[in-house]
């Protein structure tokens, strides 16, 4: 294998001979994450889409690099309808491996479809909108955007969730537990729809009452008929529904006072635990949002370190492929990659091995190309010569056939005409080689063109 940090081929050294990176702890930390990541795909074969993804972010946090775990997270989280965590590892994935890399196919295939795309940004939309609306105690408006969200998205499961909390703070448990047994299908490991469900199932568990029942019947005792006169039936009636409301007011009415004031009791301890239960849930979803906001702060901050290392380790390799270069006599490719490398980026143990080639690479590169221009201008090539000048006049400007450089670019421009731009070319050859023989030919020149 060779050294992650310098590229070195390191065999089964513990530590690189060249930088004395740590290979033995890199190998570890390596085996560490891929035993994670196969823990994770076998929690994802389960539908334990919670616990895949508890293990994937693991596997990632020992080797950041580790692209199968991060392209099987992007598809857990598609799986559960959250396409913007999905893209996200997806694209960071791709920064570690631009090439066969099954998360472009992923990408490309949401990005080919910009109504599906759509839909999901709706789904995340009308999923927030709904939260506004419980803060808002309007769990009915909340109830039909997340029908709206689940339509768009149909394994959105924090959408699922929600709905059920909602159905719950509406006294209707058959329907919520439905919607969470819909959650526990596409992830049987998620622990607020387990909880949810135990919850549920308790308060639903039908309680058995017995009662007891009259054995026999009872006789009805024979009375003697009496004989009430009109005035007496009259006055019997009226004691009769005086002792009937009077047992109505002992018995009955302070039974069923009592019984509503239960009910009361048990609706306001209810009503308070889903309020809770509400503001729980706000809570959490206020702070999964932030968490997800943070750790996508951090994964950019760590790919845009890993990317300037990178960038700085491709930099510093430019110049020992400038040095094979130039010692293989290829000065003009030598000249060019050299001064493509940005010296900004470029490590600082590198930066003399630059000065040193720039010093030679760049001279010599120069010198190449003016005669090249020559050669090209007397053959009346002016598309190759004026190529050729520009390129010894980019690597050095202080040569003795500089001013010729902008002599012989002035001749070409003024052959191709291109007034304007044969005056400024003489302009600059009188301006910065006074007294040499290009600056007196270009001065010639530019007075003909007045």
């Amino acid at each position: 294998m060779n050294c992650p940090a310098c590229k070195n081929e390191v065999n089964q050294a513990q530590r690189c001979p060249i930088c004395d990176f740590d290979i033995d702890l890199y190998r570890k930390i390596k085996s560490i994450s891929n035993r994670l990541y196969n823990q994770g795909l076998e929690q994802a074969k389960n539908r334990e889409l919670t616990a895949a993804i508890d293990s994937l972010n693991k596997a990632i946090e020992f080797d950041k690099s580790n692209v199968e775990a991060r392209n099987l997270l992007g598809l857990v989280y598609f799986e559960m309808g959250q396409v913007g965590q999905a893209l996200t590892e997806w694209v960071i994935s791709t920064h570690f491996k631009k090439e066969e890399n099954i998360a472009n196919d992923f990408i490309n295939q949401i990005q080919a479809n910009p109504r599906k795309l759509e839909m999901y940004n709706d789904s995340i939309r009308m999923y927030n909108q709904a939260i506004e609306y419980i803060k808002q105690r309007s769990e009915d408006l909340a109830i039909i955007q997340l029908k709206k969200a689940i339509q768009q998205s149909p394994n959105l499961v924090e959408a699922y969730c929600l709905l059920a909390l909602c159905y719950i703070a509406q006294k209707d448990k058959t329907k919520a537990l439905s919607y969470i047994e819909k959650v526990l299908e596409i992830d049987i490991s998620n622990p607020k729809a387990i909880r949810y469900q135990n919850e549920l199932k308790s308060s639903l568990r039908p309680q058995v009452n017995e009662r007891t029942r009259t054995v026999g019947k009872h006789e009805p005792k024979r009375r003697n008929a009496t004989y009430f006169s009109p005035l007496g039936q009259i006055v019997g009636f009226i004691v009769g529904a005086i002792c009937t409301a009077a047992l109505l007011f002992i018995l009955v009415i302070p039974d069923k006072t009592n019984h509503l004031n239960k009910q009361i009791s048990d609706l306001n301890v209810e009503n308070q635990r889903l309020e809770e239960e509400l503001a729980k849930a706000t809570r959490e979803s206020q702070e999964t949002i932030s968490t997800l906001e943070e750790e996508i702060a951090k994964i950019q901050a760590t790919n845009d370190e890993l990317q300037q290392k990178q960038n700085a380790i491709e930099e510093a390799q430019k110049i020992n492929q400038v040095e094979t270069l130039y010692k293989n006599n290829n000065v003009s490719e030598a000249a060019s990659l050299l001064m493509s490398i940005d010296l900004e980026i470029l490590p600082g143990d590198s930066k003399a091995a630059y000065n040193a080639l720039a010093d030679k690479v760049f001279k010599e590169a120069g010198r190449y190309h003016y005669n090249i221009g020559l050669s090209d201008y007397s053959k009346g090539d002016y598309n190759n010569a004026r190529i050729n000048f520009e390129k010894s006049f980019l690597y050095v400007k202080d040569q003795y056939y500089s001013d010729n450089v902008l002599y012989y670019l002035g001749r070409i421009y003024e052959a191709e005409n291109n007034i304007e731009k044969a005056k400024e070319v003489y302009q600059q050859a009188i301006d910065q080689y006074k007294g040499t023989d290009g600056a007196n030919s270009s001065r010639r020149r530019l007075n003909n063109l007045q």
